[in-house]
């Protein structure tokens, strides 16, 4: 018997959950959630979570309450730690309630993982405070969409609602807009009373509409507002409390096809821009069977005189391969060191070492003419890397009569995450390797999702840009230097030219 967990994910922005929360997420052997979730929190699940969605998805009916709640429970009888991930706070109207009541049924642990809820967070998201001095005491929470068994009317006793003081708050119950706006008019409260429905709060798709309870239907009706949206109805509701200034990439959603290394870079350098970054294509690592070659070679180390890294995960790998084998390091003393650039220089410092050859330019291509250029066809060279690396550094080394060892260490495989349903929204896809492209398209092509062609491709290297180019797509951001930071910079760069020229954000401020 296992414990479940009844997490609140926050509003929307991933960034909002607590950190009991996502420790939560982190350690747990299932994670049940549904579409009110950021799809972004599962990528801190771990690799082995088994992920059930009990959301709505297109074309098919959500699932029932009874139904999510013998879904928590089976799986609680299976396994040690079940996170049931709801959107916002569990209890507010999250029939978190209904899902305790259940275990309690059937004698299974849990606990409650408050969440922050949107009531609250979203009107503050875009500058509305549900209280301010002089304005607004206190706050009243609505659910927008209970009806009566009898008829499609609201139950809420509106007579009482239209004449309270403070702000009038209303969960799930944009489809009923029109509905909520009459009947507080009808019972007493202003016409004109300000009204603001924010849609997708906290997120950079974040839509605001303003008006009143006479004008909010009409013009909901012409923005094109979507669910799920909150409205919020009171004098707080024309406060607009927040900070002009943006961010370069504020409104931009970016989508990532790389290992967790490279992703964990990428959302670091990309996120304080004030991008919205998304795991589309999770690669992960895998050692191919020629890794005991490797072991064949170090036992005999001595009779190379470099080693040449061409990737991060290969040097992890030697190293990790040296202590599995229990391999002395000492006997790399007069071994010398190539890497590819500024990335593996620095995953090579780790280990306590200098790299002896960086390429001027950090390409395969250049690594191997410079190294042809400057070191002896005499010495030995091993070169542990990836399965399908390119074959121009093995070509130029046997055209300068190198004597060589490569051996295929690891291969790297993708799978398209639950992200993938963000894709139509994206502004930009980040490659960093040519097996990345390779997954995402394979993957593409086996679900039938098409690429949108507005969508911008960002890639790393050359061998990264060519096989894009061999799925017909055009690549618009290339790094000038071969390194994550160089990539994040032109990303940056291009995104200020774009909006420039089609007078996109112009009030925004290039930090």
């Amino acid at each position: 018997m296992g414990t479940v967990y009844l997490v609140g994910a926050g509003p929307g922005d991933p960034g909002l959950i607590t950190i009991k929360g996502m420790e939560c997420l982190k350690t747990c052997d299932v994670v049940i959630y549904d579409r009110l979730v950021s799809y972004q929190l599962l990528e801190y699940v771990n690799e082995d979570c088994i992920k059930i969605f009990v959301g709505k998805e297109a074309g098919c009916h959500s699932k029932k309450q009874e139904e999510i709640n013998q879904i928590i429970v089976q799986n609680a009888k299976q396994y040690e730690s079940v996170v049931r991930l709801k959107g916002g706070d569990p209890f507010v109207f999250g029939r978190g309630g209904e899902e305790i009541e259940e275990l309690l049924n059937n004698n299974i642990p849990f606990e409650v993982v408050p969440g922050v809820t949107s009531a609250i967070s979203v009107p503050a998201s875009v500058g509305i405070p549900v209280t301010h001095r002089g304005v607004s005491q206190s706050f009243h929470v609505i659910t927008g969409h209970t009806k009566s068994k009898d008829d499609n009317t609201l139950t809420d006793n509106y007579e009482i609602l239209a004449k309270m003081g403070g702000t009038l708050i209303f969960l799930m119950g944009l489809s009923n807009l029109e509905q909520i706006a009459d009947n507080l008019i009808q019972n007493g409260k202003d016409g004109n009373t300000p009204v603001a429905v924010i849609s997708n709060g906290t997120r950079n798709n974040e839509k605001t509409v303003r008006g009143t309870l006479h004008d909010i239907v009409s013009k909901v009706k012409w923005e094109g507002v979507v669910s799920p949206a909150i409205i919020v109805v009171g004098d707080t509701a024309a406060l607009q409390l927040v900070q002009t200034k943006r961010k370069p990439l504020s409104d931009l959603k970016i989508g990532i096809i790389g290992t967790k290394e490279m992703r964990e870079k990428l959302e670091k350098g990309l996120q304080p821009l004030g991008a919205e970054v998304y795991t589309v294509c999770a690669m992960h690592l895998e050692e191919t069977s020629y890794v005991h070659q490797l072991q064949e070679e170090m036992k005999n180390i001595e009779k190379y005189q470099w080693i040449i890294f061409t990737s991060q995960n290969a040097i992890h790998i030697f190293f990790d391969k040296m202590q599995t084998f229990q391999i002395d390091r000492r006997i790399l003393n007069k071994i010398k060191f190539a890497v590819i650039g500024s990335g593996t220089k620095q995953a090579l410092q780790k280990y306590g070492y200098i790299a002896d050859f960086i390429p001027d330019k950090y390409t395969t291509k250049e690594l191997a003419r410079e190294f042809a250029l400057k070191v002896s066809c005499e010495d030995k060279i091993l070169i542990p890397r990836a399965l399908g690396g390119s074959e121009e550094l093995t070509e130029i080394l046997k055209e300068n009569k190198f004597e060589y060892k490569d051996i295929s260490v690891y291969d790297i495989k993708g799978k398209l995450t639950e992200n993938r349903e963000y894709l139509p929204d994206m502004d930009c896809l980040i490659f960093v390797s040519a097996s990345g492209v390779n997954a995402f398209f394979e993957e593409m092509k086996a679900l039938t999702i098409e690429l949108s062609e507005n969508i911008k491709i960002a890639c790393i290297g050359e061998v990264t840009v060519e096989a894009v180019k061999k799925f017909n797509k055009k690549v618009d951001i290339v790094a000038s230097v071969s390194n994550i930071d160089s990539l994040m910079e032109e990303i940056k760069i291009y995104f200020s030219n774009y909006r420039d020229e089609f007078k996109i954000g112009e009030n925004i401020c290039i930090e």
